[in-house]
């Protein structure tokens, strides 16, 4: 399938910005002819499941879905600050959720936890340790989350944060992530914690919103993030990647020119469609795509596993007894 033509017109003026003759060739290539189909490589394949849904199973069994009828060994999972978990700042957090998950986690399987959010009382500075939400957030959150699962060997790594651009939960507006600044302050309080405290663990960067969308916006974080030195605090890079929009891969300055410029290893923590019969094509086309363009690729998370009904139909599961065609394909190959 091509390209529309209106598409083609638009991109052709970032054309004009490309210094590298290679990279215009192969800019000119994607806008001609996009990507086509390949197997993806489920090794190095991951789902992110946040276990909200009992309708799924029990813990253990949404875990054994996935490494045996799927086949996959890695899960990306939420522990989220939440006013559940620690309704004032009295209280002790209540990791009863989370437990539950980490001990469901089967043989062969290892978990990533992003840690992330909020409680509502943050919102009051009152709460904060020296004046500092970030500092608050690393010692009240990270710390004693870090400090109870030190050394679980089913958890590859902590991850810090989601979208640092993009603030979900209102409360979390006070850490003033969107500035790229305030993450990387936040981010080498993480990394000292838990290089003390859990010290073989990788350490994930916060991947952006989809780093090809709102483009070149979302690009220029990840960059700012370098430029404050993030890749020296890190294991890990982290992206998103919804939708195509392949020629900002490709285009001199853009996504594979940066993340191939890093010394560190890539995972791309989320990547999906909504959509029950075009989940199969999409990743066909976009993955091996990215790891081609982007050798240091290492690790992709479908998202997600499962979703309820009225949620966005990203989910290999979709409710009931429907599954998608990833889904099928997985369960089959």
């Amino acid at each position: 399938m091509r390209l529309g033509t209106a598409i083609i017109a638009i991109s052709f003026a970032a054309i004009a910005a490309v210094s590298c003759s290679s990279s215009t060739e192969e800019l000119l290539d994607i806008l001609v002819d996009p990507p086509e189909r390949k197997e993806i490589d489920v090794s190095q394949m991951g789902v992110n499941n946040f276990f909200l849904a009992s309708e799924f199973g029990s813990f253990s069994d949404q875990f054994l879905e996935i490494r045996d009828t799927l086949g996959l060994k890695f899960v990306r999972i939420l522990f989220a600050w939440s006013n559940d978990v620690q309704p004032s700042p009295d209280a002790d957090p209540f990791y009863g959720f989370y437990d539950a998950i980490l001990d469901a986690v089967p043989p062969g399987v290892d978990v990533l936890p992003v840690l992330v959010h909020t409680p509502d009382w943050m919102a009051d500075s009152a709460n904060w340790i020296d004046g500092n939400p970030r500092t608050t957030w690393v010692e009240r959150w990270l710390r004693p989350t870090v400090a109870r699962y030190a050394g679980r060997s089913s958890i590859v790594g902590w991850e810090v944060w989601n979208e640092p651009d993009l603030t979900v939960v209102p409360s979390d507006f006070v850490l003033g992530l969107e500035e790229p600044g305030n993450y990387v302050e936040l981010l080498s309080a993480a990394n000292t914690t838990i290089r003390s405290l859990d010290p073989t663990k990788l350490i994930v960067i916060a991947a952006t919103e989809s780093i090809n969308q709102d483009f070149p916006n979302n690009l220029n974080y990840n960059k700012d993030l370098q430029m404050l030195g993030a890749d020296a605090l890190v294991d890990i890079w982290n992206i998103h990647y919804y939708g195509e929009q392949y020629e900002r891969v490709v285009v001199g300055g853009g996504i594979a020119d940066f993340l191939g410029g890093l010394s560190k290893a890539v995972w791309v923590t989320e990547s999906g469609e909504p959509s029950a019969v075009g989940q199969l094509p999409y990743v066909e086309t976009a993955w091996p795509f990215l790891r081609e363009k982007i050798p240091n690729i290492t690790r992709i998370y479908y998202y997600r596993y499962a979703n309820s009904a009225g949620d966005l139909p990203y989910g290999l599961r979709q409710g009931g007894e429907t599954v998608s065609d990833l889904y099928i394909h997985l369960r089959d190959r």
